[in-house]
């Protein structure tokens, strides 16, 4: 069966006090927590959230790194430096990296190659626009962005991808895809990761799919009941500490 995950992205969000009172709130609630919990801190405070959550079940992710080993490449981080202080997971393909940063899935694919094969943890975002929505493109945005960033990855680098569906239209709007919408798309990727080669089926019904757009604690339960949504890759609602523990209940 597979888990239910409750992933906080904070972005260029919280202080560095006001991340580190978070995650010392964290820390108890996952460790009784029937979910996998996870957060993604502004890379500044990568370090000193990682260092907070020793011996705890919380995980620590970077909300970008760039697919190389210690290199000349300003501005970037590497999976080298992220390891040394603890931090296994990574973030690709976000909506806010592919609209306003320019990455392509083509870009993304390089880094989940490179990110995998290095024994990271990736969580792969895809998603529609509003205007790709409208003209009932939905399905073959999302179909591309499978195929063109999941390209070459082998079976057995699969146990260590998550995939996140964030409409872009939800995020950060207040709108929500409702839990019908949601679960639509989530059946469809995984029933599009199960046609990339042959014998995937098996990977399709074992990975995890999280939503991502507006998730809160009044809406979290009604999507995770539907069958193929495992969890939230959540905003808003994980930059505050009474809220996020509002989303594990």
């Amino acid at each position: 069966m597979r888990k239910k995950i409750i992933a906080g992205n904070w972005k260029m969000n919280l202080t560095l006090a006001e991340a580190s009172a978070i995650t010392k709130g964290l820390v108890s609630a996952t460790n009784s927590s029937s979910y996998e919990v996870m957060v993604f801190p502004s890379a500044l405070h990568l370090e000193t959230v990682s260092s907070l959550t020793k011996g705890s079940k919380l995980i620590v992710g970077a909300q970008n790194a760039y697919q190389s080993g210690l290199t000349a490449m300003t501005g970037e981080i590497s999976p080298t430096q992220l390891e040394e202080i603890g931090i296994q997971t990574v973030l690709v393909g976000h909506s806010e990296r592919r609209q306003f940063l320019g990455e392509t899935s083509e870009f993304d694919n390089q880094k989940i190659l490179y990110f995998l094969k290095a024994g990271l943890r990736v969580v792969y975002c895809v998603g529609e626009t509003w205007a790709e929505r409208e003209k009932g493109n939905t399905f073959s945005v999302l179909e591309d962005q499978i195929k063109k960033g999941l390209k070459d990855i082998t079976s057995d680098l699969f146990s260590k991808l998550v995939i996140a569906y964030e409409p872009v239209w939800a995020i950060g709007t207040g709108k929500v895809a409702t839990p019908v919408e949601a679960e639509e798309a989530h059946a469809f990727i995984r029933k599009e990761i199960g046609n990339l080669f042959v014998g995937a089926a098996t990977i399709a019904e074992n990975i995890q799919i999280l939503y991502g757009g507006s998730v809160k604690p009044d809406n979290i339960k009604e999507l995770l009941a539907k069958p193929n949504i495992d969890g939230g890759l959540v905003g808003g609602a994980s930059q505050k500490l009474d809220s996020f523990l509002g989303l594990l209940k």
